[in-house]
């Protein structure tokens, strides 16, 4: 796809932003400084240059210890809280969706668009080839529009260096900016902005097309800007708009000149139309008083018209950058901020090399006629130096859940897929983390599960809300049941999980149940079959009115059995198999491992405590 951001990533990666009101501060820091701040005089806050200041890389709750691609973000203010949509890989490059107080910490992750969900059930749209790139946001009227880029044309070929082209912008609308629905003509995607036909399907040249837009609304007008990259022509382009929907042919509509990788808002408290754009290793702002004039179209001009508002620390690469802004794409505030994709620097010719460091990055900045004025933070605070220890760049570690499991003597628990009183002073087991690395939905479909022991048995209850539960799918071994509706309860009894990415070995093994009350199996590593190993497990599957229930009883693994004692702690994890009813697993949810690579690895299991 983006055949020419490969270019450009080795110059560049992403930014976005856009000032709040009084909000608390989520993290207060040691010395953070609260209450009426004294901004000075407004008469001396103009200066002759721009004033900013970087704030480190955004972090996402969902994602700990993240070694996957993000970028192309566009984020608005509304409602007391920042919002953004961006790209990351899922299993294809998809949209996602996040919270924030404060433009570093994000909660409430979601998948909101995708069109390859699943590896096993690939989906394709006429005129959308999988992979989808740098969305732009707003919110006018009761409607949120998204614009977004999509290729055309794709190489099956995964080695190639360009794998999708003919790129063009296509929009979808949401209610809630969650739920969103393609813009579509004779039940086909259509773009809003198109390329030349004529242009398309060239698998010599493999034109990048039209794409990268930012958006804003105006007066009663939307207005998009995107880049142009076919025959050798690389420029900044505007389309206007009076329904967000009809553009009208690429063919009329002004081009900027520049290049691609900008993006454009309008700064209401400024007065001024502003334009991003990375050139060299920094990123510059370029004003003007015209949405369609600007001082310069070249890009040799370009650093000397405009305001530098980063400096590249040395050894990384700055992209897609833009503001964040209100709903409708305007920047209201004295200080504005911007969101860009930031990573290391490739060390060969290939762009992708180290694509796992690439994540978003935040920069606040004051405009001229506020340079002087302290800069003041996402959350609402000035930047002094309390409140800015708040925004000091920090690592996501994954938090390692803990939960217990209660004693119990055999006569209390009875194996029939009902919850017995023995659990009840067991902890609630919250089975509903989302992954999203093995092309996984977004799901309502979440569990509960509690835990007893005893020295010769370990006992559980699973209790699954599920809206559609579907076991029809057709696998050709047990092992493969994972593709229907089903749960995995990992062990590790000696609790190994400290010993990164160590593969399998004899002590760890996985229990697997279906849905259907059939489908059974305990595995070793690469799906060995342990499950004679175990003499009789006593299991239940029933169907409930919020899904089903699923209740086992397991001896302790001969190997281990010495280990079990009070307070002794073991490795577990519990992952639920979702088929949404298209048949093949289409999500999957669970306790502890984020990566959903328990199957093969130990470390991230949560920790269980035995408890009398």
């Amino acid at each position: 796809m983006r055949k020419f951001v490969l270019m450009i990533l080795c110059i560049a990666m992403l930014l976005t932003a856009y000032a709040c009101g009084d909000q608390p501060d989520p993290n207060p820091g040691p010395g953070d400084e609260t209450g009426d701040y004294d901004y000075g005089s407004p008469s001396s806050w103009a200066a002759d240059n721009y004033a900013s200041r970087d704030l480190g890389a955004m972090y996402f709750d969902a994602f700990p210890d993240d070694h996957c691609y993000d970028w192309g973000f566009t984020t608005i203010y509304e409602n007391g809280k920042y919002k953004t949509w961006w790209v990351r890989p899922s299993n294809f490059d998809a949209i996602f969706y996040a919270e924030s107080v404060d433009l570093k910490n994000w909660t409430n992750v979601n998948r909101v668009i995708t069109f390859t969900p699943n590896p096993n059930v690939m989906i394709k749209h006429e005129g959308i080839q999988g992979m989808l790139g740098r969305p732009t946001v707003l919110h006018v009227d009761d409607t949120y529009y998204m614009y977004f880029e999509a290729p055309a044309s794709s190489d099956p070929d995964i080695t190639a260096t360009v794998l999708e082209w003919d790129n063009q912008i296509f929009l979808a609308t949401s209610p809630d900016g969650l739920d969103w629905t393609i813009y579509t003509e004779n039940g086909k995607p259509k773009p809003v902005v198109a390329m030349n036909p004529a242009d398309m399907g060239n698998k010599i040249s493999k034109e990048y097309g039209v794409g990268q837009p930012s958006a804003f609304y105006k007066d009663g007008t939307f207005y998009m800007y995107y880049c142009n990259v076919v025959g050798g022509v690389n420029e900044l382009k505007v389309a206007t708009s009076a329904d967000g929907r009809n553009f009208g042919d690429a063919s009329s509509h002004v081009s900027l000149g520049l290049r691609n990788g900008a993006g454009v808002k309008y700064n209401a408290a400024t007065g001024k139309y502003m334009l991003i754009l990375p050139s060299g290793d920094d990123y510059y702002v370029m004003e003007s008083d015209s949405p369609t004039v600007w001082p310069t179209k070249s890009m040799t001009e370009f650093p000397g018209k405009a305001n530098k508002v980063t400096q590249n620390a040395g050894g990384r690469q700055y992209a897609f950058p833009d503001f964040v802004t209100d709903g409708k794409g305007q920047i209201t505030t004295k200080t504005f901020y911007i969101t860009y994709t930031n990573g290391e620097k490739s060390t060969t010719g290939d762009w992708r090399e180290l694509h796992t460091t690439w994540e978003g990055n935040i920069t606040a900045v004051n405009p001229k006629e506020f340079g002087n004025r302290t800069i003041e933070l996402p959350n609402g605070k000035p930047g002094t130096t309390g409140n800015l220890s708040h925004y000091n760049n920090k690592s996501t570690k994954l938090h390692l859940p803990e939960a217990n499991a209660i004693y119990a003597q055999d006569s209390q628990i009875t194996i029939d897929g009902l919850k017995d009183a023995a659990y009840d002073s067991a902890a609630k087991i919250e089975i509903n983390r989302g992954v999203y690395n093995w092309g996984s939905n977004i799901t309502t479909t979440h569990g509960e599960a509690y835990l007893a022991w005893n020295e010769d048995y370990l006992y559980c209850f699973i209790d699954v809300y599920d809206e559609v539960v579907s076991t029809k799918f057709q696998i050709t071994k047990i092992a493969e049941m994972y593709r229907r509706d089903s749960v995995d309860i990992f062990f590790d009894v000696p609790n190994d999980h400290t010993m990164v990415n160590e593969s399998w070995g004899m002590d760890q093994y996985l229990l697997s149940l279906g849905a259907n009350n059939q489908d059974f199996m305990i595995k070793g590593s690469n799906d060995y079959d342990l499950t004679e190993e175990f003499g009789t497990v006593q299991r239940r599957v029933r169907m409930t009115d919020n899904g089903y229930a699923v209740e086992f009883r397991i001896e302790w693994y001969e190997w281990v059995k010495d280990l079990i004692a009070e307070n002794y702690v073991i490795g577990m994890d519990f992952q639920i198999n979702d088929d949404m009813g298209m048949g093949d697993r289409e999500a999957m949810i669970v306790w502890s491992d984020h990566t959903g690579n328990a199957f093969r690895y130990y470390d991230r299991f949560g920790d269980v405590v035995l408890k009398k």
